[in-house]
């Protein structure tokens, strides 16, 4: 536990009080919440207060007398509406490592000699006031590392603001008003590794901007302005590991714009206007391992643009517009893991469309317009094992779809226009442990429909209309533990539920019942016969299993039902089941 002290001047240094704050907590956001914060009292002595919360609405209390009981402030929290940070107001704190001003709109300048004689200063927070930079305001912080001032409604930099603080490592610039980088305008911070400079206003991109930055890892410009890139944009920064480009007005990416960035694994270019992207734009940042270009225009993708990023594992497109996936787009994704198509008006999947995904295990093509899923559309993916069609219009799945797809776990064909359970030529997919077939068109089940799921763990066919369930459906299913199913009338309901013999003759909650051979590791058994009721298995015993009837009458599946309709599938099913 880490101790700060509340202080304000207009109730004197006898009404100090205590607030602990824990180390898994983070120490910036509870400062910005202290007055919800239980505390107590001040029992120790003043002199070796540490952590120091600074509470006044006076601008009479904006002088160096308002510290002068304080001798050891490492930390200090400024919550005032003070318009200057004066020189020489924290002269004695030689010790101080931190300081915090957040929200004052009134402040609008910080005075030469404010920072004097701070060598110990780490990190500084200054956000949600009007600052007007000026250089030589930062003079004093010889060794600062951190130095955050978004918020500030900040219009420019300054040339020369930053040479006073040559070590900063981490700088924040998010949320201000900046137009523009000057040339060298941050020159001299040869050991600067972070710059956010998001959601700003930038128009364009000015290389010239950082000479002598040699070891900066990470840049964030999302959310400005930016429309285009210029070749070589960022060759100065030849170290650049992260570059997030999101929420700009980028319409293309030609092939020099990411020349000198050899180190760079993480691009992210979401939320812009891309509509094409140059057969050799990739070219220069071949140890790419995360490509993020969701949210774009989109419309088609040349043979060759991905060919050498064999490095990249982590690659999403959603919410583009690609109608068709052809033959050797992702030919060079030769490490990709996972990926992610999702919302992009795919129609059509070219046989063999993903040749190259050799690595892939999560492949993701949910919210598109395919109709039918041709054969060997999966041949060269063999290490997929989570695969995610929901939300399409598929109607058919060719028999040889599933051939080459011996390690899939996870299959999600929900939310489409089946009428039968897919399988493959083998008749089998036993590596499947889940398959959600939920609001499709399956009307009936019989012992052939689920006999290549030899290994199935889960099954959802719930808002189907199923009309019959053969007796011997789940035969090969031993290991089935959680099943829904959803019946097209109390008929179908009654009538499976009776072949199954659920049946108590004790007709009493909690009682004994004899499930079938091949549902006999059943956890869980739900009933949407018109969505009004499920099972819960609470054990599993040899040869019967204790069942609860669980009523979900009050849930919003009944809301368009009929008190007759309820009642009827009520008595229906509490007859088998009770």
């Amino acid at each position: 536990m880490e101790s700060w002290y509340i202080y304000n001047p207009l109730l004197g240094v006898t009404n100090i009080r205590k607030i602990e704050i824990s180390a898994d907590e983070c120490i910036e956001n509870v400062l910005q919440e202290i007055e919800g914060r239980i505390s107590k009292g001040c029992s120790g002595s003043i002199e070796e207060i540490e952590n120091l919360i600074l509470q006044s609405q006076s601008e009479s209390d904006n002088h160096p007398q308002t510290f002068g009981p304080f001798g050891k402030i490492k930390q200090l929290y400024l919550i005032c509406n003070w318009e200057t940070l004066g020189e020489g107001l924290l002269d004695g704190f030689d010790d101080l490592e931190g300081l915090y001003v957040r929200t004052n709109s009134s402040l609008r300048s910080i005075e030469r000699g404010f920072f004097r004689n701070k060598s110990n200063l780490k990190k500084v927070a200054i956000n949600n006031c009007k600052l007007e930079l000026e250089p030589g305001m930062l003079k004093g912080m010889p060794n600062l590392k951190e130095l955050d001032l978004s918020r500030n409604q900040i219009e420019e930099l300054p040339v020369g603001l930053l040479t006073d603080v040559p070590d900063i490592e981490t700088l924040t610039l998010a949320h201000n008003d900046i137009r523009s980088l000057l040339t060298k305008v941050f020159y001299g911070l040869p050991l600067l590794v972070n710059l956010d400079l998001s959601f700003n206003r930038l128009q364009g991109w000015n290389d010239e901007a950082f000479s002598y930055v040699n070891m900066l890892l990470h840049l964030n410009i999302s959310n400005n302005a930016i429309k285009e890139l210029t070749p070589a944009s960022f060759k100065r920064l030849n170290s650049l590991v992260t570059l997030n480009l999101d929420g700009n007005y980028l319409e293309s990416l030609e092939k020099d714009s990411f020349i000198g960035l050899p180190r760079l694994d993480h691009l992210s270019v979401n939320n812009n206007k891309l509509q094409e992207i140059d057969t050799y734009t990739f070219d220069a940042i071949r140890k790419l391992k995360v490509l993020l270009l969701e949210n774009n225009e989109i419309s088609i993708f040349g043979p060759e643009v991905f060919h050498n990023l064999g490095k990249v594992e982590f690659f999403t497109c959603n919410r583009n517009s690609t109608p068709k996936l052809e033959l050797d787009t992702f030919r060079g994704f030769s490490g990709v893991t996972t990926l992610h198509l999702t919302n992009m008006n795919i129609e059509t999947l070219d046989e063999d469309w993903c040749s190259g995904l050799y690595s892939v295990t999560d492949l993701d093509l949910s919210q598109n317009r395919l109709t039918h899923l041709p054969s060997y559309a999966f041949r060269c993916a063999k290490a997929l094992t989570k695969l995610n069609l929901r939300d399409n219009l598929i109607e058919t799945v060719d028999t040889r779809t599933f051939d080459t797809v011996f390690n899939l776990q996870h299959l999600d064909l929900s939310n489409n226009k089946l009428r039968q359970v897919p399988s493959n030529s083998y008749d089998n997919l036993c590596s499947v442990l889940t398959l959600n077939l939920a609001h499709n068109l399956i009307v009936s089940l019989n012992p052939l429909s689920l006999i290549a799921f030899r290994g199935l763990n889960k099954l959802d066919l719930s808002y189907n209309q199923i009309e019959i369930i053969e007796p011997d459906a789940f035969l090969a299913n031993h290991k089935l533990v959680s099943l829904s199913v959803s019946f097209g009338c109390v008929k179908a309901a009654t009538s499976w539920i009776a072949s199954t013999n659920l049946v108590d003759g004790a007709k009493k909650p909690g009682s004994a019942i004899h499930l079938p051979e091949q549902l006999r590791n059943l956890a869980r058994i739900e009933f949407d016969s018109c969505g009004m009721t499920h099972v819960d298995i609470d054990c599993n015993l040899n040869t019967s299993t204790v069942a609860k009837l669980v009523d979900d009458s009050k849930t919003d599946a009944w809301t368009t039902k009929t008190d007759d309709d309820i009642a009827q599938v009520k008595q229906s099913i509490t007859h088998f089941i009770h």
